[in-house]
Protein backbone atom coordinates (compact mmCIF):
# COMPACT_ATOMS: atom_id res chain seq x y z
CA UNK A 1 0.00 0.00 0.00
CA UNK A 2 1.26 3.58 -1.30
CA UNK A 3 2.79 5.80 1.91
CA UNK A 4 0.33 8.65 2.04
CA UNK A 5 1.96 11.65 1.20
CA UNK A 6 3.01 13.88 4.88
CA UNK A 7 2.62 17.91 4.64
CA UNK A 8 5.88 19.37 5.71
CA UNK A 9 5.72 23.06 4.29
CA UNK A 10 4.38 26.27 7.11
CA UNK A 11 0.66 25.81 5.50
CA UNK A 12 0.85 22.22 6.69
CA UNK A 13 -2.00 23.21 9.48
CA UNK A 14 -3.88 24.56 6.62
CA UNK A 15 -3.78 21.90 4.16
CA UNK A 16 -4.46 19.44 7.48
CA UNK A 17 -7.71 21.60 8.30
CA UNK A 18 -8.52 22.04 4.52
CA UNK A 19 -8.72 18.70 3.97
CA UNK A 20 -10.42 17.53 6.56
CA UNK A 21 -13.23 20.04 6.01
CA UNK A 22 -13.61 18.54 2.91
CA UNK A 23 -13.99 14.60 3.55
CA UNK A 24 -16.40 15.68 6.57
CA UNK A 25 -18.44 17.26 3.91
CA UNK A 26 -18.14 14.06 1.59
CA UNK A 27 -15.98 14.88 -0.51
CA UNK A 28 -12.90 12.81 -1.83
CA UNK A 29 -10.08 13.76 -0.13
CA UNK A 30 -7.42 11.41 -2.15
CA UNK A 31 -6.68 13.29 -5.39
CA UNK A 32 -6.85 16.17 -3.52
CA UNK A 33 -3.72 15.03 -1.46
CA UNK A 34 -1.59 14.74 -5.08
CA UNK A 35 -3.14 18.09 -6.43
CA UNK A 36 -1.93 19.76 -2.98
CA UNK A 37 1.77 17.97 -2.96
CA UNK A 38 3.19 19.71 -5.71
CA UNK A 39 2.23 23.18 -3.63
CA UNK A 40 3.27 21.78 -0.54
CA UNK A 41 6.56 20.94 -2.35
CA UNK A 42 6.81 24.20 -4.09
CA UNK A 43 7.20 26.07 -0.75
CA UNK A 44 9.38 23.62 1.01
CA UNK A 45 11.92 24.42 -2.49
CA UNK A 46 11.51 28.21 -2.26
CA UNK A 47 11.86 28.24 1.67
CA UNK A 48 8.85 30.20 1.95
CA UNK A 49 8.46 30.57 6.04
CA UNK A 50 5.51 33.24 5.71
CA UNK A 51 1.54 32.58 5.36
CA UNK A 52 0.68 34.63 2.72
CA UNK A 53 0.07 33.43 -1.04
CA UNK A 54 1.21 36.00 -3.28
CA UNK A 55 0.92 36.47 -7.32
CA UNK A 56 4.43 35.48 -7.24
CA UNK A 57 4.37 32.86 -5.53
CA UNK A 58 1.52 31.17 -7.11
CA UNK A 59 2.33 32.04 -10.50
CA UNK A 60 5.92 30.11 -9.78
CA UNK A 61 3.98 27.54 -8.79
CA UNK A 62 2.14 27.11 -11.74
CA UNK A 63 5.11 27.49 -13.57
CA UNK A 64 6.78 24.73 -11.74
CA UNK A 65 3.88 22.28 -12.86
CA UNK A 66 5.20 19.67 -15.87
CA UNK A 67 5.09 21.54 -19.45
CA UNK A 68 3.61 18.56 -20.89
CA UNK A 69 0.34 18.91 -18.31
CA UNK A 70 -2.78 19.74 -20.60
CA UNK A 71 -4.55 22.63 -20.26
CA UNK A 72 -7.67 20.90 -18.46
CA UNK A 73 -5.34 19.24 -16.00
CA UNK A 74 -3.76 22.37 -15.19
CA UNK A 75 -7.31 23.79 -14.96
CA UNK A 76 -8.32 21.31 -12.26
CA UNK A 77 -5.20 22.11 -10.01
CA UNK A 78 -6.37 25.70 -10.48
CA UNK A 79 -9.96 24.97 -9.26
CA UNK A 80 -8.97 22.85 -6.39
CA UNK A 81 -6.07 25.94 -5.44
CA UNK A 82 -8.69 28.21 -5.73
CA UNK A 83 -10.76 26.85 -3.58
CA UNK A 84 -8.44 26.51 -0.56
CA UNK A 85 -7.43 30.19 -1.71
CA UNK A 86 -10.57 30.95 -0.27
CA UNK A 87 -10.68 28.57 2.95
CA UNK A 88 -7.56 30.28 3.85
CA UNK A 89 -9.35 33.46 3.18
CA UNK A 90 -11.59 32.73 6.18
CA UNK A 91 -8.86 32.05 8.36
CA UNK A 92 -7.58 35.69 8.35
CA UNK A 93 -4.39 34.65 5.44
CA UNK A 94 -3.52 36.96 2.50
CA UNK A 95 -4.09 33.99 -0.50
CA UNK A 96 -4.13 35.77 -4.44
CA UNK A 97 -6.57 34.16 -6.79
CA UNK A 98 -5.88 34.58 -10.58
CA UNK A 99 -8.40 35.78 -12.54
CA UNK A 100 -7.67 33.33 -15.32
CA UNK A 101 -7.13 29.97 -13.98
CA UNK A 102 -4.42 28.99 -16.99
CA UNK A 103 -2.35 30.84 -18.98
CA UNK A 104 -3.83 29.04 -22.21
CA UNK A 105 -1.93 30.23 -25.69
CA UNK A 106 -4.79 29.44 -27.88
CA UNK A 107 -7.15 31.91 -25.72
CA UNK A 108 -8.27 34.97 -27.48
CA UNK A 109 -9.85 37.44 -25.43
CA UNK A 110 -12.86 39.34 -25.99
CA UNK A 111 -12.80 42.82 -26.66
CA UNK A 112 -15.82 44.99 -26.45
CA UNK A 113 -17.39 46.94 -29.21
CA UNK A 114 -17.34 51.04 -28.57
CA UNK A 115 -22.04 50.04 -29.06
CA UNK A 116 -21.69 47.01 -26.34
CA UNK A 117 -19.29 49.10 -23.58
CA UNK A 118 -22.00 51.92 -23.96
CA UNK A 119 -24.87 49.13 -23.68
CA UNK A 120 -22.85 47.54 -20.75
CA UNK A 121 -22.61 50.69 -18.61
CA UNK A 122 -26.27 51.52 -18.95
CA UNK A 123 -27.70 48.30 -17.57
CA UNK A 124 -24.66 48.53 -14.99
CA UNK A 125 -26.44 51.78 -13.91
CA UNK A 126 -29.74 49.88 -14.19
CA UNK A 127 -29.43 46.96 -12.35
CA UNK A 128 -31.53 46.48 -10.08
CA UNK A 129 -30.16 44.61 -6.29
CA UNK A 130 -31.69 41.53 -4.99
CA UNK A 131 -30.48 38.69 -2.76
CA UNK A 132 -28.48 36.80 -5.34
CA UNK A 133 -26.55 39.65 -5.61
CA UNK A 134 -25.50 39.62 -1.47
CA UNK A 135 -26.29 43.00 -1.32
CA UNK A 136 -23.73 44.58 -3.64
CA UNK A 137 -24.88 48.56 -3.08
CA UNK A 138 -26.27 49.74 -6.91
CA UNK A 139 -23.30 53.08 -6.89
CA UNK A 140 -20.71 50.39 -6.16
CA UNK A 141 -20.94 48.10 -9.20
CA UNK A 142 -20.72 50.85 -12.17
CA UNK A 143 -17.93 52.84 -9.56
CA UNK A 144 -15.97 49.44 -10.45
CA UNK A 145 -16.45 48.82 -13.61
CA UNK A 146 -15.12 52.22 -14.76
CA UNK A 147 -12.32 51.77 -13.09
CA UNK A 148 -11.86 48.68 -15.01
CA UNK A 149 -12.51 50.85 -18.34
CA UNK A 150 -11.11 53.92 -17.42
CA UNK A 151 -7.83 52.73 -16.00
CA UNK A 152 -7.59 49.17 -17.11
CA UNK A 153 -7.31 47.98 -13.43
CA UNK A 154 -7.53 44.31 -13.01
CA UNK A 155 -10.51 43.58 -11.13
CA UNK A 156 -8.66 42.85 -7.14
CA UNK A 157 -6.93 45.82 -7.91
CA UNK A 158 -10.18 47.80 -7.98
CA UNK A 159 -11.63 45.65 -5.43
CA UNK A 160 -8.40 46.32 -2.77
CA UNK A 161 -8.28 50.00 -3.38
CA UNK A 162 -8.54 52.02 -0.06
CA UNK A 163 -9.50 55.32 0.21
CA UNK A 164 -6.21 57.22 1.10
CA UNK A 165 -5.20 55.34 -2.40
CA UNK A 166 -7.09 58.05 -4.37
CA UNK A 167 -5.70 60.93 -4.79
CA UNK A 168 -8.59 63.21 -6.09
CA UNK A 169 -6.45 66.74 -6.49
CA UNK A 170 -3.84 64.98 -8.87
CA UNK A 171 -6.57 62.06 -10.26
CA UNK A 172 -4.08 59.63 -9.47
CA UNK A 173 -4.92 56.00 -8.09
CA UNK A 174 -2.22 54.10 -5.99
CA UNK A 175 -2.12 50.93 -6.84
CA UNK A 176 -0.71 48.29 -4.36
CA UNK A 177 0.71 44.89 -3.99
CA UNK A 178 -0.61 44.15 -7.50
CA UNK A 179 0.68 41.60 -9.75
CA UNK A 180 4.11 40.98 -9.34
CA UNK A 181 4.14 42.21 -5.92
CA UNK A 182 4.29 45.84 -7.17
CA UNK A 183 2.85 49.23 -6.46
CA UNK A 184 2.07 51.67 -9.47
CA UNK A 185 0.77 55.34 -9.71
CA UNK A 186 -2.66 55.42 -12.26
CA UNK A 187 -3.30 58.41 -13.43
CA UNK A 188 -6.99 59.11 -14.21
CA UNK A 189 -9.07 61.18 -16.97
CA UNK A 190 -10.72 64.28 -16.00
CA UNK A 191 -13.95 62.70 -16.36
CA UNK A 192 -13.40 59.95 -14.22
CA UNK A 193 -12.00 61.76 -11.49
CA UNK A 194 -15.09 64.10 -11.37
CA UNK A 195 -17.15 60.21 -11.25
CA UNK A 196 -15.13 58.84 -8.57
CA UNK A 197 -15.01 62.06 -6.48
CA UNK A 198 -18.91 62.03 -6.16
CA UNK A 199 -18.78 58.77 -5.46
CA UNK A 200 -16.67 59.34 -2.53
CA UNK A 201 -18.72 62.00 -0.87
CA UNK A 202 -21.69 59.84 -1.49
CA UNK A 203 -20.03 56.89 -0.28
CA UNK A 204 -17.35 57.64 2.24
CA UNK A 205 -17.29 61.06 3.46
CA UNK A 206 -17.02 59.85 7.13
CA UNK A 207 -14.94 56.82 6.48
CA UNK A 208 -11.30 56.46 8.23
CA UNK A 209 -8.47 56.96 4.90
CA UNK A 210 -7.62 53.32 5.89
CA UNK A 211 -10.96 51.75 4.81
CA UNK A 212 -11.93 50.15 1.45
CA UNK A 213 -13.80 51.73 -0.92
CA UNK A 214 -15.84 48.65 -1.81
CA UNK A 215 -15.95 46.57 1.12
CA UNK A 216 -18.69 44.06 2.30
CA UNK A 217 -20.34 44.20 5.91
CA UNK A 218 -16.89 43.05 7.95
CA UNK A 219 -14.98 46.30 6.21
CA UNK A 220 -12.93 43.55 4.17
CA UNK A 221 -12.59 43.97 0.31
CA UNK A 222 -15.63 42.95 -1.99
CA UNK A 223 -15.48 39.81 -2.68
CA UNK A 224 -14.72 39.11 -6.82
CA UNK A 225 -17.51 36.37 -7.30
CA UNK A 226 -19.96 39.28 -5.84
CA UNK A 227 -18.98 41.44 -8.98
CA UNK A 228 -19.17 38.57 -11.61
CA UNK A 229 -22.73 38.14 -10.55
CA UNK A 230 -23.50 41.31 -10.78
CA UNK A 231 -21.75 41.57 -14.16
CA UNK A 232 -23.27 38.40 -15.35
CA UNK A 233 -26.46 40.28 -14.63
CA UNK A 234 -25.42 43.40 -16.93
CA UNK A 235 -24.18 41.34 -19.79
CA UNK A 236 -27.91 40.03 -19.79
CA UNK A 237 -29.43 43.19 -19.68
CA UNK A 238 -27.28 44.73 -22.38
CA UNK A 239 -28.09 42.09 -24.56
CA UNK A 240 -24.33 40.73 -24.67
CA UNK A 241 -24.77 36.95 -25.20
CA UNK A 242 -21.44 35.12 -24.17
CA UNK A 243 -20.08 32.82 -26.51
CA UNK A 244 -20.79 29.02 -27.27
CA UNK A 245 -17.49 27.56 -26.24
CA UNK A 246 -16.16 23.87 -24.91
CA UNK A 247 -16.22 23.34 -21.30
CA UNK A 248 -13.48 25.08 -19.40
CA UNK A 249 -13.20 27.62 -21.63
CA UNK A 250 -12.46 31.24 -20.73
CA UNK A 251 -15.81 33.27 -22.09
CA UNK A 252 -16.52 36.82 -21.21
CA UNK A 253 -15.38 38.07 -18.13
CA UNK A 254 -14.53 40.92 -16.13
CA UNK A 255 -11.12 40.95 -17.16
CA UNK A 256 -11.86 41.68 -20.89
CA UNK A 257 -13.12 44.86 -19.77
CA UNK A 258 -8.79 45.67 -18.97
CA UNK A 259 -8.70 44.09 -22.84
CA UNK A 260 -10.85 46.29 -24.06
CA UNK A 261 -9.18 49.54 -22.36
CA UNK A 262 -5.43 48.48 -23.85
CA UNK A 263 -7.18 48.12 -27.77
CA UNK A 264 -9.37 51.81 -26.88
CA UNK A 265 -5.59 52.87 -26.05
CA UNK A 266 -4.02 52.01 -29.00
CA UNK A 267 -6.95 52.92 -31.01
CA UNK A 268 -6.77 56.43 -29.99
CA UNK A 269 -3.31 57.14 -30.09
CA UNK A 270 -3.15 55.36 -33.79
CA UNK A 271 -6.27 57.85 -34.48
CA UNK A 272 -3.83 60.93 -33.24
CA UNK A 273 -1.11 59.95 -35.48
CA UNK A 274 0.79 58.36 -32.61
CA UNK A 275 3.25 55.48 -33.25
CA UNK A 276 1.68 52.63 -31.36
CA UNK A 277 4.80 50.47 -31.04
CA UNK A 278 6.76 53.55 -29.43
CA UNK A 279 3.68 53.91 -27.22
CA UNK A 280 3.31 50.56 -25.78
CA UNK A 281 6.19 50.82 -23.35
CA UNK A 282 4.20 53.45 -21.87
CA UNK A 283 0.94 51.47 -21.82
CA UNK A 284 2.91 48.48 -20.30
CA UNK A 285 3.63 50.59 -17.36
CA UNK A 286 0.46 52.05 -16.57
CA UNK A 287 -1.19 48.61 -16.60
CA UNK A 288 1.18 46.67 -14.36
CA UNK A 289 2.54 44.36 -17.03
CA UNK A 290 6.11 42.54 -15.98
CA UNK A 291 7.07 42.82 -19.83
CA UNK A 292 6.11 44.86 -22.79
CA UNK A 293 5.12 41.96 -24.76
CA UNK A 294 1.93 41.20 -22.86
CA UNK A 295 1.45 44.77 -24.18
CA UNK A 296 2.17 44.19 -27.56
CA UNK A 297 -0.54 41.22 -28.12
CA UNK A 298 -3.17 44.05 -27.62
CA UNK A 299 -1.32 45.77 -30.54
CA UNK A 300 -2.45 42.66 -32.93
CA UNK A 301 -5.90 42.74 -31.26
CA UNK A 302 -6.45 46.07 -31.96
CA UNK A 303 -5.85 45.57 -35.82
CA UNK A 304 -7.86 42.61 -35.79
CA UNK A 305 -10.73 44.83 -33.69
CA UNK A 306 -11.06 48.27 -35.54
CA UNK A 307 -11.91 49.00 -39.12
CA UNK A 308 -11.14 52.23 -38.75
CA UNK A 309 -7.68 51.69 -38.16
CA UNK A 310 -7.25 48.76 -40.82
CA UNK A 311 -8.94 51.49 -43.34
CA UNK A 312 -6.22 53.98 -42.43
CA UNK A 313 -3.60 51.48 -42.91
CA UNK A 314 -4.91 50.65 -46.80
CA UNK A 315 -5.07 53.48 -47.51
CA UNK A 316 -1.42 54.67 -46.64
CA UNK A 317 -0.14 51.75 -47.83
CA UNK A 318 -1.95 52.54 -51.71
CA UNK A 319 0.21 52.42 -54.38
CA UNK A 320 3.00 52.05 -51.83
CA UNK A 321 3.71 48.12 -53.15
CA UNK A 322 3.85 46.98 -56.93
CA UNK A 323 0.94 45.38 -58.16
CA UNK A 324 1.43 41.55 -58.79
CA UNK A 325 0.91 40.63 -62.41
CA UNK A 326 -2.69 38.70 -63.04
Amino acid sequence: MRKQYEYASIFTCEFTGYLALRKSQGHQHTRELHYFKTLDQYFIEKNILVKALTPDIVEGWLQSLPENMSVNTKIVYMSHYTQFAKYLGTLGITAFIPERSVDDKSYVPYVFSADEILRLFTAADNVVSNAKTQHFTDIDFPMILRLLYGCGLRLNEALRLRIADVDLKTGVLLVRNAKGNKDRLVPMDGTLTDIIRTFMLTRHSDMPSDSYIFPNRKGEPRSDAVFRVWFNLALKKAGITKLNLPRYSRNICPHCIRHTFAVTSFRKQERAGIDMYAAAPYLSTYMGHDKIYGTELYLHMTAENSEDVIEQTTAYSKGLFPEAPR
